[in-house]
């Protein structure tokens, strides 16, 4: 059964986080602690996706079909040609409210890049590497109007070669304005997206 709001699938990939072993048991509550222990990880994993959820969102906005892989480019070239501009005060409250339980973790760091105007988090998870990149960025076709994107670099190894592969994927969130109390509701709910992709 999948989580009935994106508050409770936190929670479970918290606990489903310490069963695993990627979250050392000394930076969860107790309430987490014991949940990894009573309950199954199979009826864990379950309570850790947002089907319902995420069948009800709009098409255009936030499927899946709209996460774009970026061929043969890595991350770096990737951020180059995508210049952003600066985030504001709440946006930036916005990530600091949204670390605890990104990326199915404990609690992530957004690390502010004021010179290219971004923020990134890195998650570690099973020999994978993923590093989250968010910037503000004009909207070509709209003047005046914006998209915030997130910019994922995947690094693991091939199992054939033993060499690091880096994928590289994008996603937009909806045009927006840039009035405050517009904003931040489109900031917020894309990044609960890109955490809800789990990829």
């Amino acid at each position: 059964m999948p989580a009935k709001s994106e508050k409770q699938a936190r929670l479970f990939r918290l606990v489903r986080g310490v069963q695993t072993g990627n979250i050392p048991l000394k930076k969860v509550s107790t309430k987490v602690r014991k949940m990894a222990k009573d309950i199954k990880p199979s009826d864990v994993k379950d309570f850790t996706k947002l089907k319902e959820i995420l069948k009800n969102l709009k098409e255009n906005e936030y499927s899946m079909s709209k996460m774009r892989e970026v061929p043969n480019q890595s991350l770096k070239q990737v951020l180059s040609q995508n210049g952003g501009v600066p985030f504001d005060k709440k946006e930036l409250l916005s990530f600091q409210n949204k670390q605890n339980g990104f990326g199915g973790m404990g609690k992530v760091n957004f690390v502010h890049k004021k010179s290219t105007n971004e923020l990134s988090a890195n998650v570690f998870n099973n020999g994978t590497s993923k590093t989250y990149v968010f910037k503000k960025l004009k909207n070509n076709e709209n003047p005046g109007l914006y998209n915030y994107g997130c910019f994922v670099g995947i690094v693991g190894s091939d199992a054939d070669d033993d060499k690091s592969v880096e994928n590289v994927a994008y996603a937009l969130s909806s045009i927006f304005d840039n009035k405050d109390e517009v904003k931040t509701k489109v900031l917020s709910d894309f990044i609960d997206r890109i955490n809800a992709y789990g990829l």
